[in-house]
């Protein structure tokens, strides 16, 4: 009984050190390295995770204004599939008069949409569809 046992510490004891040593591959493989995301208002949904600013920080009613993002998908920076920004007034059920364009802004990951306009005050709130997921956050505009 006791070889059983001293067996099956020994296996036990290999099976840890295989999966340490497994993990630490992973960790320290170029794809698995966490994605970090540059400071600004953090969203996450199911697998996707962003952060965004508004350039300038203030935004008035009828000025254009610009929205630097970056995304992550799990663990990686690599954006897949189609990538959508676009902002509504839920209260008043209509969208902007404008369509921001998105283009890849230096790092991976991170892009840069222009040609934003809120021409009402009110609640506007932003939305970003990223891998599949939909991420959504308000502002107001006064």
């Amino acid at each position: 009984m006791e070889e059983r046992r001293d067996a099956l510490r020994q296996h036990a004891a290999a099976a840890a050190l295989i999966g340490a040593l497994g993990a630490g591959l992973l960790a320290s493989s170029p794809g698995a390295a966490a994605c970090e995301l540059p400071p600004g208002k953090r969203l996450a949904s199911g697998n996707v995770a962003l952060t965004y600013r508004i350039v300038p920080a203030k935004v008035a009613v009828g000025e254009h204004f610009e929205v630097h993002f970056a995304a992550c998908l799990g663990a990686s920076a690599v954006v897949s599939g189609q990538i959508r920004a676009d902002a509504h007034m839920p209260e008043h059920r209509h969208g902007m008069n404008y369509r921001p364009s998105i283009a890849a802004s230096g790092a991976a990951g991170a892009f840069r949409s222009q040609g934003w306009l809120f021409h009402m005050a009110g609640r506007w709130e932003f939305v970003f569809e990223i891998g599949g997921e939909r991420l959504t956050d308000s502002v107001r505009v006064e």
